[in-house]
């Protein structure tokens, strides 16, 4: 007899001995056993339904907000730039033309652009020394003098600013400064009180007061009337770009090479601005809203001072007038042309300088197209014997 007769012997020994079942179990372990069924079915049905709705509440609680990807602005290349119009003819609105030279023959030097229609010169008594002011009317093209710019030798007349209807400007040696003034509608030049102990650079007007840099020492106050200077609150050490915004223009010792103006302080309201950089970086130079330079692998670029708004351009410049304009000079099979080249909207416009490639009569220009530009850019047609101005300031304030 085998294992399993032996066991199958023991169960029937055992069936034979166990009481009798109570009367309708079978019935009851049928009737749970459905029930159980039924719970079983009813759980996995609310399982499914809670898998199916915790499905749909997180598709609607964690999908991501759709992004808006903005393309980068197309590329400025000097094939695109190349052949431009005249910049009068790009920017009618922003452009002064006034005559190079007196009807003597004595030359004049662009000053600045007094206001719609009046346009300020200035001839040189000796090099760099301004001897009188002109101004040149747009609508009547007639020339006529407003002052005479008072300077003895080793002084040099600068900073030329319009408040009111006066012409400010300070007249500086190597370590100081006094302030002048004269009426715009022709009279003498009179010496304001005070003197300035340091010599004013990227004077601008805030209001009634003239603010200006000095060299290292930071960013000072003077009222256009005259008087003592002041410093300006959290203006030390800093330079200034345009009021109220003044920053750091040397290069910083943290490693961070090539950088200037990345930190802006703001010195009315003391908020601080910082510019994005990438890896690899280099000659980077911010101004208040804008930063230009050249990547790693050498591609010029602009962008915003948060990084955004990145553009190639042709080549990189030191630093953007007012923020947005360059200049890009194209050489030709027979001429060098030079072009104003807005970053922001893409226009160029020509300076129409004919610069011959022959080694004949040469053009110049006076544009230093960097971060200290903010109003106005000018440059001198040989050919033509004019002076061309550009007013920034009616071209970024416009439409």
């Amino acid at each position: 007899m085998t294992l399993e007769d032996d066991l199958r012997a023991t169960l029937a020994r055992a069936a034979t001995q166990a009481p009798p079942a109570p009367p309708g179990l079978l019935d009851g372990v049928a009737r749970r056993r459905r029930r159980r069924a039924r719970s079983r079915l009813l759980a996995s049905a609310a399982a499914v339904v809670l898998v199916a709705t915790g499905t749909m509440l997180a598709v609607r609680h964690e999908r991501p907000e759709p992004v808006v990807v903005t393309p980068p602005p197309p590329a400025i290349t000097e094939e695109q730039v190349a052949g431009s119009p005249p910049v009068e003819e790009v920017w009618p609105g922003a452009v002064q033309i006034a005559p190079a030279s007196l009807e003597n023959g004595k030359r004049l030097r662009p000053l600045l652009i007094a206001d719609d229609h009046t346009t300020l010169l200035t001839t040189w008594s000796s090099h760099e020394r301004a001897g009188a002011v002109y101004a040149y009317d747009q609508r009547t093209r007639e020339l006529r003098q407003v002052t005479l710019v008072p300077s003895r030798k080793g002084e040099i007349a600068d900073g030329f600013v319009v408040a009111g209807d006066r012409l400010v400007w300070h007249v500086k040696t190597d370590t100081s400064a006094t302030l002048w003034r004269a009426p715009l509608a022709g009279g003498s030049a009179e010496r304001l009180p005070g003197t300035l102990p340091h010599v004013p650079w990227a004077t601008d007007l805030a209001g009634d007061r003239l603010v200006y840099s000095a060299g290292d020492t930071g960013v000072f106050s003077v009222p256009v009337t005259g008087g003592p200077p002041t410093p300006v609150p959290g203006g030390e050490g800093l330079h200034l770009l345009e009021w109220p915004w003044a920053g750091d223009p040397h290069l910083p010792a943290d490693g961070e090479k090539d950088v200037r103006f990345r930190r802006l302080v703001n010195l009315e309201t003391g908020e601080v601005r910082h510019a994005a950089l990438t890896p690899g970086d280099r000659y980077v130079v911010c101004g208040v809203t804008t930063c230009s330079g050249q990547h790693a692998d050498g591609a010029s670029f602009v962008r915003a001072r948060d990084g955004s708004g990145e553009r190639e351009v042709p080549f990189a410049p030191q630093g953007l007038a007012a923020d947005r304009f360059m200049a890009v000079t194209v050489t030709g099979r027979d001429e060098v042309e030079q072009y104003v080249v807005d970053v922001v909207t893409g226009r160029s416009g020509s300076l129409e300088l004919n610069v011959t490639l022959d080694g004949g009569e040469r053009s110049y220009t006076t544009m230093g197209l960097t971060a200290d530009d903010r109003d106005m850019l000018s440059v001198h047609r040989t050919g033509d014997d004019t002076l061309v101005f550009i007013d920034l300031r009616r071209i970024t304030s416009g439409p």
